[in-house]
């Protein structure tokens, strides 16, 4: 039974990843009610109450909202329930982390790129495209290069082009996965690794929450690559704090952001930090299980008692400052080549690991698996966190060993494997 003084709180989309941020705001004391078009998507049978309507029907979620007395509008993992949110807090006079503005800057490839080279932010150089192809031009690019809608996310739409032909049909790709009808062209640094950053704002507080690698398994030429593991902390975080944190601070600061979570993409080559995507959102690894392992502050708490105006003044991170992370972590995704899932062995021992801290998992027995070269093809995602990078790296392994994912043939779909760098070369 509800209380009185219970607050409501209104989640955006039903998605596998929604299902931790119900559970959270029920234990908060929060009354969650998720919305979205999808009837029974997951999150749903763990709120408190369910409507099937479209997050992006503003009017309808005002009735809502005004007819459940909702305090507070909470949304994560993907930019266009952002976008709704925040529409919906506008129209309805509801605290909102982020304005549409800032949403604008971070979430567009071109207006981004602009903004760090403001503040003196290092990014790939790019040409931007719209309307038709100038063949022309195109033939006097420097290739291979990455063709990206500005405006998508979770890798849709984009393609890696070795000539001519191949900017043709990335062209195509981009344009029916933009809205702007806008694409840009990169450098494409052809490596597999990067670095990650972390940022958490309170009270426009800037803290660096985390640094780390981020590693990729590239599986076809045309395709961009995909991430194979995350490690916390990064070998090149003292670098990033000394060459790169500092503008990035006041970047973040220009921007005007004051509270909120912030997650920055960069590519990694010869001593150099390339930046390329900006986040101002919780990310769908959902790093926070990690944070809150190594510090006992939990972020996605912090932003549910945002969205309904209690104060966060509890969630000091200040003293984690600078990415400290004692503890080796890892986020595992598992990625899949294409079929229809026949078998899943071994999901249950790993999710009882002690190391294992959180997973999120995306498909199930029965669904299909489509080679799209984005995000779909992932089976899921580990938290991982461990006393020893050894200990970590003997989780991951046995994690490969355990869990088996099979096609209706009993074909293994596992696509690759994350090997880390010490074992790569023997062990240490």
């Amino acid at each position: 039974m509800m209380k009185v003084d219970q607050k409501k709180i209104l989640v955006l989309g039903g998605t596998k990843h929604m299902i931790n941020v119900v559970e959270t705001a029920k234990r908060m004391g929060l009354s969650p009610i998720v919305v979205d078009n999808v009837i029974g998507s997951p999150a749903k049978s763990y709120a408190d109450k369910s409507y099937n309507t479209s997050t992006a029907d503003i009017e309808g979620l005002a009735k809502i909202v005004q007819e459940e007395g909702v305090d507070g509008v909470f949304t994560a993992f993907e930019d266009i329930n952002t976008w709704n949110a925040v529409a919906l807090c506008k129209k309805m006079g509801l605290p909102f982390y982020a304005t549409e503005e800032q949403l604008a800057i971070t979430s567009n490839k071109d207006k981004f790129k602009e903004i760090c080279r403001r503040f003196d932010v290092p990014v790939i150089e790019e040409q931007e495209l719209a309307g038709e192809l100038e063949e022309t031009a195109v033939a006097s690019w420097e290739f291979p290069v990455i063709i990206k809608p500005v405006d998508s996310y979770a890798s849709k739409g984009i393609t890696v082009c070795y000539d001519i032909e191949e900017v043709k049909q990335g062209f195509a790709k981009a344009m029916d996965f933009s809205k702007s009808k806008r694409a840009i062209a990169e450098r494409f640094i052809d490596n597999s690794y990067g670095v990650q950053m972390f940022y958490t704002i309170q009270n426009s507080s800037i803290i660096l929450t985390a640094v780390c690698d981020r590693y990729f398994y590239k599986h076809s030429k045309e395709h961009p690559p995909l991430p194979t593991a995350m490690v916390f902390p990064s070998k090149h975080q003292n670098l990033f704090i000394e060459t790169l944190d500092g503008k990035i601070r006041d970047m973040i600061s220009g921007i005007g952001i004051q509270n909120g979570t912030v997650f920055i993409q960069s590519l990694y080559e010869d001593g150099n930090f390339y930046i390329y995507e900006m986040g101002f959102r919780l990310s769908g690894e959902q790093h926070y299980h990690i944070i809150k392992k190594q510090t006992d502050i939990n972020i996605l708490e912090m932003m549910l008692d945002f969205a309904v105006s209690n104060p966060i003044d509890q969630y000091d991170l200040r003293e984690f400052d600078n990415g400290s992370m004692p503890l080796p972590s890892c986020n595992l995704p598992i990625l899949l080549k294409g079929g229809i899932i026949g078998e899943i062995i071994g999901l249950e021992e790993v999710k009882a690991m002690p190391q294992v801290i959180s997973c999120v998992i995306n498909v199930d027995q029965g669904d299909e698996v489509v080679v799209t070269g984005s995000y779909t093809q992932m089976f899921g995602r580990f938290n991982i966190v461990a006393d020893t990078t050894e200990a970590l790296y003997e989780t991951i392994e046995k994690i490969y060993m355990t869990l088996r994912i099979s096609n209706q043939a009993g074909e293994d779909m596992l696509l690759t494997k994350f090997v880390p760098e010490p074992l790569a070369i023997g062990g240490k």
